[in-house]
């Protein structure tokens, strides 16, 4: 009864969490792995067999448990044949993998599609899509965006931000711009009050190219999520008063979040709450030339917006202070409060 009640709990807080963001264009926490799931976010998706081509042409490396997930055609051997498994699985086109069937018998279905898996505390569902765009994750105790969140289809614009408050999110944000491989690019980062009982932070990759046409009536220019082989390795830590609220570990994401249960002074309507909120992060990128490009944009910022006040603060990235840039990764690691 006990284990029913808290199931049915995490639930409910699922769908608080996951209405309070259903208006919103803006991916998971590491896990014991089922047949298929290379990437250790619970779920069987193309970010899986993109992984596995990673590590196949040496671009990626595996845990064991990664490695064993990975070897879907169970022939000892991870290769193209096993990302092409996974591809098919994910489209539908096979149900099982020759090693074996695709789900853990330890876990257990809660209620359309949706399952629990004791193991490693995670609530999701096969594809990764999530309720509404997003799972939970028990044992860290995080909300977080679903791998395959339907809001990757909508991209981002400005308006989103200052839409927030009607929906009850107030928060810092601060846009980060650079130029690579003949497209701009934009970081956004934001940390603050997601509805009435969460605070949280986001980091999201967006792109565009120049000559893209699109833009809302303020004359802002939409930005697209990052493509399945744009993405980035990320990781993030979210403190309060230097007490850690959560971390998500590193893993390949266009939108990478995390949201705990609680709230700022006045739900964070004055930036002076959100002040209380500094959030770690490490970006790893594809090239020296993405990470030096990054590097210049993260140097020209000059501000933390507050979108509930309409205000802004001063703020800049200093190098030794409060960013450290890591060459033979291609990762900067920064703090931003």
């Amino acid at each position: 009864m006990k284990v029913a009640k808290s199931i049915v709990s995490i639930i409910i807080s699922l769908c608080i969490f996951a209405g309070t963001f259903a208006m919103f264009a803006v991916t998971t926490s590491a896990a014991d792995n089922s047949l298929g799931d290379a990437n250790s976010d619970a779920a069987i998706n193309s970010f899986d067999a993109l992984i596995v081509v990673r590590y196949c042409t040496g671009q990626e490396t595996l845990t064991e448990a990664e490695k064993k997930a990975a070897d879907v055609d169970g022939n000892g051997k991870i290769n193209s044949t096993d990302a092409l498994y996974i591809l098919h699985y994910s489209v539908g086109k096979i149900a099982h993998f020759p090693a074996g069937a695709p789900v853990d018998s330890g876990r257990v279905e809660i209620i359309g599609g949706f399952w629990y898996d004791p193991a490693t505390g995670q609530v999701t569902n096969e594809d990764g899509s999530g309720l509404l765009g997003f799972s939970y994750d028990a044992r860290e105790g995080v909300f977080y965006a679903s791998s395959n969140a339907w809001q990757r289809t909508f991209g981002y614009t400005f308006i989103y931000d200052v839409a927030a408050p009607v929906i009850i999110c107030w928060f810092d944000t601060t846009r980060i711009f650079f130029e690579y491989d003949n497209k701009e690019w934009m970081v956004q980062l934001w940390k603050g009050q997601y509805g009435w009982v969460l605070i949280g932070a986001e980091i999201g990759l967006y792109y565009r190219d120049f000559d893209d046409p699109l833009m809302d009536e303020n004359g802002v220019n939409y930005y697209k999520c990052a493509d399945d082989e744009m993405l980035i390795k990320m990781s993030m830590s979210l403190y309060r008063n230097n007490n850690l609220l959560f971390s998500r570990g590193q893993q390949y994401s266009w939108w990478l979040t995390g949201f705990v249960p609680g709230a700022l002074t006045g739900w964070g309507t004055q930036p002076t709450a959100t002040d209380d909120l500094a959030l770690d992060a490490t970006l790893n990128f594809t090239d020296t030339e993405m990470m030096l490009a990054f590097i210049e944009g993260l140097e020209n910022v000059s501000k933390i917006e507050h979108n509930a006040t309409y205000s802004s603060r001063d703020f800049e990235f200093v190098k030794g202070e409060n960013y450290h840039v890591n060459l033979a990764k291609n990762s900067v690691t920064f703090t931003w409060q």
